[in-house]
């Protein structure tokens, strides 16, 4: 039978006494789209593949002439080619027209608020799968999913963290961008065990370099949010939907989410005494420049 919301699903007394305001007890936030939609950072897709080029200038040095000589041989740029897959996500849900008729409390419209509920839901699972997605192309039995930008990060800008993250490897890592031409500002995003060792690393470290710009206050404890280095600065993101021992390094400027069909809401035929509807989302998501990532895995 179809998990639809009842009568029997509301909490006891809920239809005629209940405080106005309920309080929302799963995480929401979601920094990675946020940050990608504040941005702008929202292309169009045409296809379900969305490809892009990856160029690459030639490292031949300009050859010395002579004066008065004739023109040598040209020399290109090398491209590469670039792609992702659009996936899928639906959220159903199903309200009988018994529950949407009491209005309870709190709530009003039963419908309104679980379709409000599966919008929130999709922009939580919209933010996994641009981090942690692994690409799958569409069969009988398995549905398109796209590469998350941990899987979308050129091979060469990986670093193996097991034997413990030093300072050194986060500078490692920068570097490799930096070789490949990035340099600026970055966002870094981790989960929260990753984030703790950062702080201690940071905080004990010898050559640490603290910014007071304030005085000292008296709040206890060390948070680090930025660190600056010679190949770059990294913001520090604490991102609950990143795997539990990666740290990815982004250069935002080379990051879009790629929409076949933006996050909307349509309601579905009726077959009985409910009220049915899905929102849907098509997307992908681009990292432009393969070498513009790196990450440091197996973070123990």
């Amino acid at each position: 039978m179809a998990d639809m919301v009842k009568r029997k699903d509301f909490l006891e007394n809920e239809v005629i006494d209940l405080a106005e305001e309920i309080k929302l007890t799963s995480p929401t936030d979601t920094p990675l789209t946020t940050l990608l939609m504040g941005r702008g950072a929202v292309v169009p897709a045409t296809d379900i593949t969305v490809t892009w080029r990856e160029r690459k200038l030639n490292e031949t040095r300009g050859t010395l002439k002579k004066e008065g000589a004739d023109a040598g041989d040209p020399i290109k740029s090398s491209r590469g080619s670039l792609s992702n897959v659009c996936q899928i996500i639906e959220k159903v849900t199903q309200v009988s027209g018994t529950a949407e008729k009491l209005n309870p409390k709190g709530i009003g419209s039963s419908f309104n608020a679980e379709v409000a509920d599966r919008l929130i839901e999709t922009k939580r699972d919209l933010e996994w799968y641009f981090l942690n997605g692994v690409r799958a192309e569409e069969n009988e039995s398995t549905p398109r999913q796209m590469n998350g930008l941990i899987n979308l990060v050129n091979a060469e800008n990986v670093i193996d963290a097991t034997a413990g993250l030093t300072e050194a490897l986060m500078l490692d890592a920068m570097q490799k961008m930096w070789d490949h031409g990035s340099q600026g500002e970055y966002y870094t995003f981790v989960n929260a065990s990753v984030k703790r060792k950062l702080n201690d690393l940071l905080k004990n470290a010898a050559n640490i370099r603290v910014n007071i710009t304030n005085g000292l206050s008296q709040t206890m404890g060390i948070t680090v949010q930025k660190v600056e280095s010679d190949f770059g600065t990294l913001n520090l993101v604490l991102d609950r939907h990143m795997d539990t021992k990666t740290m990815l390094i982004l250069d935002l400027d080379q990051v879009q989410i790629a929409e076949l069909r933006g996050t909307f809401f349509e309601m579905l035929p009726k077959a009985g005494d409910y009220h049915k509807g899905h929102i849907l989302n098509e997307s992908t998501i681009k990292l432009l420049n393969s070498y513009s990532g790196a990450k440091l895995i197996n973070i123990g």
